[in-house]
């Protein structure tokens, strides 16, 4: 824990602004093209020291080094990096990060489509899941893929863009090239913007990529019906789906078929297992959006069942308490059975649920409860800003 937290104070003592924080919100996985393409040496750093020397050293490469010395060699802030580059592109500033970086994309695009051949323009037009005719101009381009697009057009824009997805959307790097050879506009002597932009244009696709992500961890004791829950929940049949590599038994991590960033983590409590799996596990485990916790309706609500719950609590993050084999209960006693279990974890009412993912087939023919454990999770998703265009619902 004092590690820990030297760590922390060391991080806040050096970042200057909020692009190491935002990549701290990555996998360490994910950071690793960033920091290929930075040159920054990424062995031996767990997630926070390479976020923060990859944020230090693109700083540092978006200004001249003369001026960073008068900073400590600690660069401008992030903001300033985009700032002075989207007004070398003829534009003006935005408010904040994400709007800059979303202007050098489209600026980007639209340069672009200007040097493509019309084969390559068609395989981009279908690269940002766009059908129809293919526009010449690159300004109409934009204008009709963001009214095409909607609330999709700047996470496709910014996988279209960011480098780190380039091989995975099968987009062919060559057609980048008219970007990275920008010397005509980008090229001065002082500020590396040859290397500094497709940087930034990575950090934007990161940025998207953590708003377009959704995890839902769903806990519970083995006996709790954890895989029916998901089953009834997101169509997801565990036993044909196999874990992320990198996750152990105690722990299953699943992304949901046709699904680019939804992600299911299946795990028995929240205490010990977190340091007994892999480091690829533990990052997915503490970056879960919401939780969903089966409680056993034959097993009730015990001590073990008790701890996890209020682990889970503690993340900070919203927590949903289901009780899980309603159906096995008689009726007159469910009331108060449920009144009691609620009364036991401390969950509250808006918070705590009944269900039967599995239910008798003499009493029901389909999962009971699911579509209200579905409301609850698409509302608190709605609430952290997530995109839920992907929940199977």
């Amino acid at each position: 824990m004092t590690q820990l937290t030297e760590t922390r104070t060391d991080l806040a003592r050096h970042d200057a602004d909020s692009l190491a924080e935002l990549l701290r919100r990555c996998h360490r996985e994910e950071l690793l093209p960033l920091a290929r393409r930075l040159g920054v040496n990424p062995h031996g750093l767990g997630l926070d020291h390479l976020a923060t020397n990859i944020g230090r050293t693109l700083r540092r490469k978006g200004s001249s080094g003369f001026a960073n010395l008068f900073r400590g060699g600690q660069g401008p802030t992030y903001e300033a990096v985009l700032e002075r580059l989207v007004r070398k592109a003829g534009m003006v500033p935005g408010a904040d990060a994400e709007r800059m970086e979303r202007a050098l994309m489209e600026w980007v695009l639209r340069k672009s489509w200007e040097a493509m051949e019309d084969e390559e323009r068609q395989v981009v037009w279908a690269d940002l899941e766009l059908v129809g005719p293919v526009p010449d101009d690159g300004t109409e381009a934009l204008e009709t893929a963001r009214q095409s697009l909607g609330g999709r057009f700047a996470w496709n824009l910014a996988r279209l863009t960011g480098f780190g997805a380039a091989s995975v959307a099968g987009f062919a790097l060559p057609l980048l090239m008219p970007i990275a050879g920008c010397a005509t506009l980008f090229y001065l002597s002082r500020p590396n913007d040859a290397e500094v932009l497709p940087a930034v244009l990575e950090v934007g696709r990161l940025r998207q990529q953590l708003r377009h992500r959704v995890t839902v961890g769903v806990v519970g004791s083995p006996s709790s019906g954890k895989d029916a829950a998901i089953g009834a929940i997101f169509g997801l049949d565990t036993g044909n789906v196999n874990p992320v590599a990198g996750s152990t038994k105690e722990v299953a991590i699943l992304r949901l078929p046709e699904a680019t960033s939804l992600w299911v983590v299946n795990t028995p409590g929240m205490g010990d297992i977190i340091e007994s799996v892999t480091e690829e596990a533990r990052q997915v485990l503490a970056f879960i959006d919401v939780f969903v916790y089966v409680v056993n309706a034959q097993g009730g609500v015990q001590a073990r069942e008790q701890a996890d719950y209020a682990m889970c609590q503690r993340s900070g993050r919203p927590v949903l308490a289901v009780v899980n084999k309603i159906d096995t209960l008689r009726e007159d006693q469910r009331d108060s059975y449920l009144a009691d279990a609620r009364t036991k974890l401390d969950a509250p009412e808006e918070d705590f649920l009944a269900a039967a993912f599995d239910p008798l087939p003499q009493l029901s023919e389909t999962p009971i409860g699911v579509d209200e454990v579905r409301a609850w999770l698409t509302t608190h998703l709605d609430e952290l800003g997530k995109d839920t265009r992907e929940l199977p619902w």
